[in-house]
């Protein structure tokens, strides 16, 4: 006997708790603008959060690499074929599995399907004694067609850097007005991580900045258009969408994940619409 899925509709998407690929076996294919994930990344932890020490997610598989993989394909091969004919999915890991991720993304997408292999840059945590301080996270970006899908770079512009604009003002062989202040962003994300005194901070484990999440449905949705993460965790990616005007699919399995985003999303529903991202450079 199949059990009912928990779903809750919420400002302009839906919450579901439930293993995301139960949950996808119920949605209807090709409607998915953007699927932006953050999964478990093979850490071989439990992770633990809300201040109160309790189980949050695992992160641990007994059959080691190969059966997480087979395990994180599984769900994405579906998430694949909820993506709209020029659609994205954007999956955000770490070293401990990035590499043998995207062989095997390769394959599932196609080479030709790849389009960005891109570095989020932070600066917390210790300094490494015996190797370089791990200080980055991966996300890799497919689309579901080689040749057509949504980019908007003009909407995610970055500083041009200061030796940059100095040689704009100088006569002799400037390629760039000295006005021109911003650029495209390039494949390296400056964001700054949350802090521990943060008001974002929810207290849930590996909690990403909302500053990050936004920066990739401005550049590839429409406003409209639908954006989905199936590991959704404390609910950042939700939240984005929520506040830029972008319809949305959440689910976890966790309990107390599912518990942390209805709070987030519910409690923005009376404030008003946060300016767009280009206004707050």
């Amino acid at each position: 006997m199949q059990h009912s899925i928990p779903v809750w509709p919420i400002g302009s998407g839906q919450l579901a708790q439930a293993d995301c690929l139960e949950w996808m076996a119920s949605l209807p294919p090709r409607a998915v603008r953007l699927i932006l994930i953050d999964p478990p990344y093979f850490t071989g932890k439990k992770k633990t959060g809300t201040g109160e020490g309790k189980p949050a997610y695992r992160d641990n598989w007994r059959g080691g690499r190969s059966e997480y993989l087979s395990w994180l394909l599984e769900r994405i091969e579906r998430m694949r074929e909820l993506l709209l004919p020029d659609g994205s999915l954007v999956i955000q890991l770490d070293w401990h599995v990035v590499h043998a991720a995207k062989v095997a993304l390769d394959e599932l997408f196609g080479e030709d399907c790849f389009q960005n292999e891109i570095i989020w840059f932070y600066q917390t945590g210790g300094s490494g004694r015996v190797r370089f301080s791990r200080k980055h996270d991966t996300l890799l970006w497919y689309t579901r067609s080689p040749e057509s899908w949504v980019f908007h770079p003009e909407r995610i512009p970055v500083h041009r850097a200061p030796k940059a604009l100095e040689r704009a003002r100088n006569p002799k062989g400037a390629r760039i007005s000295a006005e021109d202040v911003f650029k495209h962003p390039g494949d390296v994300l400056f964001v700054p991580p949350l802090n521990p005194m943060s008001r974002e901070r929810t207290g849930y484990p590996t909690q990403k900045p909302l500053e990050l999440m936004e920066l990739f449905i401005e550049a590839l949705t429409e406003p409209g258009e639908v954006v989905a993460d199936f590991f959704c965790g404390s609910g950042t990616t939700l939240l984005a969408a929520e506040k830029h005007g972008r319809k949305w699919l959440g689910c976890d399995l966790s309990e107390e994940a599912v518990r942390v985003a209805r709070e987030r999303i519910e409690g923005i529903q009376a404030v008003e619409e946060t300016p767009p991202l280009i206004k707050r450079l």
